[in-house]
């Protein structure tokens, strides 16, 4: 899902509710389309229990219909549900489906027999105790109007003129708020029935194929959806209303070209015909990217539908707008069939597994396209990289998913964008791109759901590399490395030139172990490019060149996402030095009152910071220092007096003027034992 993101564009908002010399920055209608969202979400998933339950870990699901009547006049639904589940242990009495309270259940049948409806949970108790690998088929009956407190799940909304129409958005936790099921996008359904009701002057849009378009002759028509590949509960959707509907025809190569389907407001048709052409390029670059598109036997398309984003329902994407500005969220959303659709985040602890690749499916079509004032190539590509740098707090990993604020922001979509990025920036781009589709077409979780350790094990398979390093700093830790570097020219060796190059890294968090680029440049306006292997806070380097180099340039083409800065780190480094940290010597282990002692020859304030792993201060310390050595101690509490958890934790040391101490690694690190 792309919450109203379009690269460095600036455009007019036409809706009605706004003059048309309104202009907003689209970062800025993304920001405000998400706090509103989350506001209302967080009232929602206040009484509604979102995490999978035990009982439903006990069952699979294989297969949904849905059968929905839409009523304008009342604003309400009127469905049936029948699942069919199969259970995954001997004795199960009962199952339990999610279902928000705001919509009311008539009846069960099949092999139900009761029910209870509380808490957001509807428990069915089965007619006989159900064995491992038995199947279960449970039909539900209910209505109602769908909660409206999130302002998107289930929408009663207006198209033009106050035509009606309906449209859904569920991720992350919001098919329970329009129908019965297992809400969970570790369990995808086999295949799913789309069957809706709705007045004979409207037209629905949904997942899959169009099976039938039945006219009821009561002044009602019944369109029938199939969707015969996987899918989470998420990505079930439709939209209905007097849309504006054209195809068109996607030619891969196969016997018969594949359908693109649209549904657009009628005052639209003319612009989306134009704009949507561009369609056939966007499937042609991704598919050279991530091998072919993953439901060619059904259809890709678009539909427009009120909200101010734009969110990939499986094999139709909902857009809020038709713009040619939003060329590069129709390509997210295009990257997330292959990367959210047909693999599909296990956890959405993992939502990077979609978000990030999505949003790099953007960059490489910038790469594929041009972008710009670049023409297409590598150029264009690293031109569209720098506008999704990322470098603020926050881990890439959603360690805390309840709150879905934490699930859909900058971090999972332009840091996890930048995580592929480096990764590309690692190894040739041949075992890259390959690791991109033996990922996508891997037998063991295609149409089925990942987590990042699939993913993990892919990249280590077909490069050869030991990832464990590379995925830990960059998923579990909230911040990026920032090095300061010098280089020096040394004596001559065997009519060769001794290069002594220092990089240390001062950010506050773990040091980084990252591959890094040096290009030294020279007169006569040639170059050489070496890499080296950064893995401590203090590292140096002594290499050998035939001619003087006149410059150096610390990763040029900026693969890493970091902060770089050339200064004179020995001069500082020089003035201000640990004597000792103990009781113990190195690795500086304490169990109860650790003592540091510092020697500072300018003398002068300092502050003496104790930082946990994810760059938290712990404590801090002012230190008036005039005899050139100063002794603190740190009794393991925090700045409330709170004992801290046993672990590793860094020591940072600062000057007046809030400039970082280089400290060697042997004296940053403290192991605490509480």
């Amino acid at each position: 899902m792309l919450l109203n993101k379009t690269t460095l564009v600036l455009f007019i908002l036409l809706l009605p509710c706004f003059a048309q010399n309104d202009i907003e920055d689209p970062r800025e209608a993304m920001i405000r389309h998400k706090q509103a969202y989350y506001s209302r979400a967080a009232e929602l998933l206040k009484s509604s229990n979102i995490q999978e339950t035990l009982n439903q870990r006990m069952f699979d699901a294989r297969y949904y219909k849905l059968e929905l009547q839409i009523s304008y006049y009342i604003n309400e639904i009127d469905g049936k549900v029948t699942v069919v589940f199969t259970s995954l242990m001997d004795n199960l009495t009962f199952i339990e489906l999610n279902l928000e309270n705001s919509l009311i259940v008539r009846e069960v049948a099949g092999n139900a027999v009761s029910f209870s409806h509380n808490n957001n949970m509807l428990k069915i108790t089965l007619d006989k105790s159900y064995n491992l690998n038995e199947e279960i088929v449970v039909e539900i009956y209910y209505y109602g109007l769908p909660s409206q407190v999130d302002g998107r799940s289930f929408q009663f909304g207006y198209m033009f003129q106050e035509s009606p129409m309906v449209w859904t958005l569920s991720q992350p936790y919001g098919a329970r708020i329009w129908w019965p099921c297992k809400d969970s996008p570790a369990d995808k359904a086999d295949s799913v029935d789309i069957i809706v009701t709705v007045p004979d002057n409207q037209i629905v849009g949904s997942n899959g194929t169009l099976v039938s378009e039945t006219d009821n002759g009561n002044g009602t028509k019944t369109f029938h959806w199939h969707e015969q590949y996987p899918i989470a509960t998420y990505l079930v959707s439709l939209v209905a209303g007097e849309y504006a509907h054209f195809q068109d025809y996607y030619d891969y190569g196969g016997e018969e070209p594949m359908r693109l389907d649209y549904y657009v407001y009628p005052e639209e048709k003319i612009l989306a015909q134009t704009i949507f052409a561009e369609m056939h390029d966007y499937l042609d670059a991704l598919s050279y990217y991530f091998g072919p598109y993953p439901f060619l036997k059904e259809k890709y398309g678009q539909a427009r539908y009120n909200w101010g984003g734009a969110m990939e329902h499986q094999t139709l994407t909902s857009i809020g707008r038709v713009s040619i500005d939003w060329r590069y969220i129709y390509v997210h959303e295009l990257g997330h069939q292959w990367f959210g659709d047909l693999v599909t985040c296990a956890s959405w602890s993992d939502i990077w597994l979609n978000e990030g690749f999505a949003s790099y499916s953007e960059a490489l079509y910038a790469e594929w396209a041009g972008y710009g004032r670049y023409p297409p190539g590598i150029d264009a590509y690293h031109a569209y990289m720098a506008t999704q740098e990322y470098r603020y707090e926050g881990t890439i990993h959603i360690i805390d998913t309840t709150k879905v604020s934490n699930i859909f922001n900058h971090i999972v979509y332009d840091k996890g964008s930048w995580v592929l990025h480096m990764l590309r920036g690692m190894m040739e781009d041949s075992v890259f791109f390959d690791i991109l589709k033996s990922y996508a077409s891997d037998k063991r979780w295609t149409y089925g759901s990942v987590r990042t350790d699939n993913f993990k094990e892919i990249c280590e398979v077909k490069s050869g590399m030991d990832l464990d390093n590379f995925f830990n700093q960059w998923l579990y830790y909230q911040y990026f490395p920032e090095y300061r570097y010098s280089w020096k020219i040394g004596e001559r060796e065997n009519n060769q030139y001794k290069i002594h190059i220092q990089i240390e890294q001062v950010q506050n968090s773990i040091a980084y172990d990252m591959l890094i680029e040096l290009v030294f440049l020279f007169s006569d306006g040639t170059h050489t490019s070496i890499v080296v292997k950064n893995y401590d806070y203090s590292q140096t380097y002594t290499i050998l060149l035939p001619v003087q180099p006149k410059a150096m340039l610390f990763d040029p083409d900026n693969w890493i996402l970091c902060d770089a800065e050339e200064s004179d780190l020995e001069k500082f480094s020089s003035e201000i030095r640990i004597l000792k940290m103990g009781p113990n010597p190195f690795p500086n282990a304490a169990s109860n009152v650790i003592n540091i002692e510092i020697i500072n020859w300018i003398q002068g304030e300092l502050y003496v910071d104790i930082v946990d792993v994810l760059g938290r201060k712990i404590m801090s310390k002012r230190v008036l220092n005039d005899h050139y050595t100063t002794q603190i101690s740190w009794d393991g509490r925090n700045q409330n007096g709170v004992k801290v958890s046993s672990g590793i934790y860094f020591l940072h040391i600062r000057d007046k003027l809030n400039k970082m101490v280089k400290l060697g690694s042997k004296q940053k690190i403290i192991y605490f034992n509480n």
